[in-house]
């Protein structure tokens, strides 16, 4: 019997490690989607999160000149601080000039300011979803202790996303926010929804003729495939334990006629 559940043992973790082997990158990389909305215009109206050092992206959009959005972030003395800010490699937002892109005003708990705006523009795509994004700028430094206030503002209508954070733990509870289980859906909505802000930034004239300079890329069989590795694994993974079950109860069985 107990060599029996050694073996049961063996092969559980062995299929276990071996569908965890299969898992894309873009899944282990993914961060934690928030969205923000018109009424978290302020670090005290939005989102408070419990510990910067973990991994969450906050969706926005700026729906005028000067509108901002803003919320809070928790970090202890000596956690290592990340922060970055992005837009959707989409018209209109690709087509702003630096002036007009959105940036971020960073307070910490001593009320010393940092001002982040376009330095060294990145252009990537994210497999996972098929949506392409600019990172505008990033920072990396040592926090101190205490909650910093995060506000998003530009001077011109635009979609943005900060990244705050590196280490990979989903679902941690964010106080101040009613959204919570909009996930992906929630993402790929505002990423598709650029009509408002073609509304306040052209005429009618010039929105007709808008074509994005930066389409989501269109993906291959091969991306297909890899995006749909996560439910595949999960069936592996149930098949892998019902096949593990049937074997150890006709081995019982054996076992049982041998007495």
């Amino acid at each position: 019997m107990a060599e029996l559940s050694m073996k049961k043992f063996l092969l559980i973790s062995l299929a276990s490690l071996a569908l965890i082997g299969l898992l894309p990158a873009s899944v282990a990389k993914a961060h934690d989607p928030i969205i923000l909305t018109k009424n978290q215009s302020t670090p005290a109206d939005g989102p408070l999160l419990p510990d910067g050092t973990i991994s969450f992206a906050l969706y926005g959009s700026l729906e005028s000149p000067a509108d901002t959005r803003g919320f809070r972030v928790n970090f202890v003395e000596g956690d290592s601080l990340y922060l970055s800010i992005l837009i959707p490699d989409l018209a209109l937002e690709n087509q702003l000039d630096d002036a007009s892109l959105p940036f971020v005003e960073l307070t910490d708990p001593s009320g010393a300011k940092t001002k982040l705006s376009v330095s060294d523009k990145v252009s990537f795509a994210e497999p996972f979803t098929g949506t392409n994004y600019v990172r505008l700028t990033e920072l990396t430094t040592v926090a101190i202790s205490g909650t910093y206030s995060v506000m998003i503002t530009g001077n011109s209508p635009s979609r943005f996303t900060v990244s705050v954070g590196q280490k990979e733990m989903f679902g941690t509870p964010v106080e101040n926010i009613s959204n919570r289980d909009l996930g992906v859906g929630g993402v790929m909505s505002w990423y598709n929804n650029s009509s408002t802000l073609a509304t306040e930034t052209q005429s009618p004239e010039a929105q007709s003729n808008v074509t994005p300079s930066s389409e989501p890329e269109v993906l291959t069989q091969t991306e297909d495939v890899e995006n749909s590795q996560p439910t595949l694994l999960v069936t592996a993974l149930f098949a892998a334990i019902v096949a593990i079950a049937i074997a150890v109860k006709s081995s019982k069985k054996r076992n049982k006629n041998k007495q």
